[in-house]
């Protein structure tokens, strides 16, 4: 079912498959999906593998380790109360479709969405967390395709995707935020949409626009310390974050990151998580974090979807404070 969606990310065209070994299942676990130019591309461990991007490296690296360390599959929660309830409704929406989840990093969403019922999950996932951190939190569906690439050149045909295409706090950490969009965007078929977000760029006013000096001067720093180092900052923060008074200022100054936390089952133990993971990633060793303004999303999703009608979510999305999770959907 899979290579009926694939094509070569360069030429975009269809790709056949040669040499392939199979399992007792009749599953591919080895092999080439070869293109009409000759180009070759291995299917290793199932997987097939699009990676071509080797100046990419030390930011995908970065990401890798981030996924395998934190795992995410703890954050179900989360995803159900602001994903998907800010930007579905329900997951009503993902069932019987398929969805392509761009960027699926520790493969929790990817889990989560196969869960809700879609009927097939590409998930698209460029570092090594393919071989690691996705395959467990993975095992056990057969509704879910891990596919190795770039998502800024995604290996699907155009028009091939009729139900979802999900980035989701992904876009903002490649090389182009537009030009992801119109890569992925181009994936989807009459009827089917394309849901993304990208960090927002606030800078309004002399606080905001010192609060975002103080960021980029303290990511340009921590950001080149090794991993240990970073985790003992978010670590240190994420405690802190529990003290009153200070740990409001140092969320409010940007020197750490932790955001709403649903309330329930092992609150703390979960905000003390979500705070060392969001702190984290906000100072992440990843090349690429791009903030975006209201005016350049706007931009940007009217050369996709000129018609407003068929984008979904225009208005809340821009809403400030923003609804938590909140997506926009651009419907072919």
């Amino acid at each position: 079912m899979l290579l009926d969606y694939l094509c070569d990310p360069l030429d975009r065209t269809p790709l056949r498959l040669d040499d392939a070994s199979l399992d007792q299942a009749g599953c591919v676990v080895s092999g080439r999906l070869v293109s009409a130019s000759g180009k070759a591309y291995p299917i290793v461990d199932g997987i097939p593998r699009f990676a071509m991007l080797p100046d990419a490296r030390e930011t995908v690296e970065s990401f890798g380790d981030e996924w395998n360390y934190f795992d995410f599959i703890d954050f179900k929660q989360n995803w159900l109360i602001h994903t998907i309830a800010n930007t579905f409704g329900s997951t009503d929406a993902l069932k019987d479709r398929v969805v392509v989840d761009a960027g699926a990093g520790s493969g929790s969403q990817s889990r989560w969405i196969a869960e809700a019922g879609a009927r097939l999950v590409i998930a698209l996932e460029l570092s090594h967390s393919v071989d690691g951190v996705m395959r467990k939190n993975l095992d056990g569906l057969d509704n879910v395709e891990i596919v190795q690439c770039s998502i800024d050149q995604p290996p699907i045909r155009d028009a091939a995707i009729d139900g979802i295409v999900l980035c989701h706090n992904v876009i903002q950490h490649t090389p182009s935020v537009e030009n992801t969009a119109r890569a992925l965007w181009r994936l989807v078929a009459p009827g089917g949409e394309f849901v993304f977000n990208c960090y927002p760029k606030n800078d309004l006013g002399r606080v905001r626009k010192l609060r975002l000096r103080v960021y980029g001067v303290l990511r340009a720093i921590i950001s080149h310390l090794p991993f240990s180092a970073r985790l003992g900052y978010a670590r240190l923060m994420g405690a802190l974050r529990f003290v009153p008074l200070l740990g409001w200022l140092l969320e409010k100054s940007f020197f750490m990151v932790r955001g709403n936390v649903p309330k329930g089952p092992n609150y703390f133990r979960r905000a003390y998580k979500s705070g060392v993971l969001n702190t984290f990633d906000c100072y992440g060793a990843h090349a690429y974090q791009h903030l975006k303004t209201d005016a350049e999303i706007r931009a940007l999703v009217a050369e996709l979807q000129p018609d407003e009608d068929r984008v979904g979510n225009m208005d809340r999305y821009f809403l400030r404070p923003q609804p938590i999770g909140i997506a926009l959907r651009l419907r072919r």
